[in-house]
């Protein structure tokens, strides 16, 4: 790694941890004013905690006034495996490695030659390593141990994410076939199934993610019909007219979304496709924004009837 890569990574992370200090400070003080911090570039208003409209109003009115203990216990990415598995749906979870608390504990010894590393309570906290012989093993238990210097749930005041229990995770290094890495030479193709009141709305499909330098998206109907008219882009988030293929596993991945969200009134279940079948990726209870228009947000939001709901 250059010195100058080496040198951007280290202000990046200083600079999150001082933003995590800061954001951690705000939201023990007041977490709705933090909520509204992020909300209001976008939609230019604040969240109207009395009648909330849009998807995210509402995400937020449930976080703050719901039992939402089964959105951290599902957002927990290894804790979330015993869910999948008690739905029935053990085979379409990556295989797990191992499972440890503290960086200390892992014994790279004893991984295979190719996996990924991520910690259980974060976004974007995932390390690909495709040859263990070539990996800098000093570089990466500092990346791992710097992952734990920031508690993810402080910013934007995602609150169900700070009772997670930390942990890391090594789970099988998935990878695109041919035609899939043609269509996304830089990462997976994820396919993202929204879910409303246990019923899938729309397929996001994200690919081409950069993690520094965002990512390509387009969207597509219960039917693989393009879908993108409910799309922005943004500096990060880019819509892309390259059409995706439908997947042949796509209604088997709609029929486990609609079991995974059945408790909910509102999820993301996330899949990859790996020859041709699903392989389950998170759950996720509290979805960016910026990507969808703000109609498309009212009417997601409008389909949750919030009287009648305690998660």
């Amino acid at each position: 790694m250059s010195k100058l890569i080496k040198s951007y990574l280290n202000k990046f992370y200083y600079y999150r941890y001082l933003a995590f200090k800061k954001h951690k400070k705000d939201v023990l003080k007041n977490p709705k004013s933090e909520a509204n911090r992020v909300y209001y570039p976008f939609f230019k208003k604040k969240i109207n905690w009395n009648n909330p409209k849009d998807l995210i109003e509402k995400t937020y009115w449930l976080q703050f006034n719901a039992n939402t203990n089964l959105w951290t216990k599902y957002t927990d990415k290894y804790l979330v495996r015993d869910y999948i598995k008690e739905c029935g749906y053990e085979s379409l979870l990556p295989e797990l490695y191992g499972k440890w608390d503290y960086v200390k504990d892992i014994n790279f010894d004893e991984l295979p030659v190719s996996f990924i590393l991520k910690s259980n309570n974060g976004c974007g906290t995932v390390l690909i390593v495709k040859d263990k012989s070539k990996m800098n093993l000093k570089s990466v238990k500092k990346q791992l141990n710097r992952w734990s210097s920031i508690t993810y749930g402080y910013r934007s005041a995602q609150l169900h994410y700070l009772n997670i229990k930390p942990c890391f995770i090594a789970e099988e290094l998935l990878l695109n076939n041919e035609e899939d890495n043609l269509l996304s030479p830089i990462s997976l193709i994820d396919y993202k199934v929204y879910c409303i009141n246990g019923e899938p709305e729309a397929i996001w499909v994200s690919y081409d993610r950069d993690y520094y330098g965002g990512v390509k998206m387009t969207m597509y109907d219960l039917n693989w019909q393009i879908f993108s008219k409910n799309l922005v882009s943004s500096d990060y988030y880019t819509f892309s007219k390259k059409d995706i293929p439908k997947p042949p596993c796509l209604q088997e991945m709609l029929d486990v979304s609609r079991k995974l969200s059945e408790p909910f009134s509102q999820v993301r279940i996330d899949f990859y496709v790996i020859n041709n079948e699903p392989v389950f990726g998170e759950m996720t209870f509290t979805s960016g924004w910026g990507f969808f228009t703000n109609d498309y947000y009212n009417y997601l939001g409008s389909k949750i009837t919030l009287s009648k709901l305690s998660q």
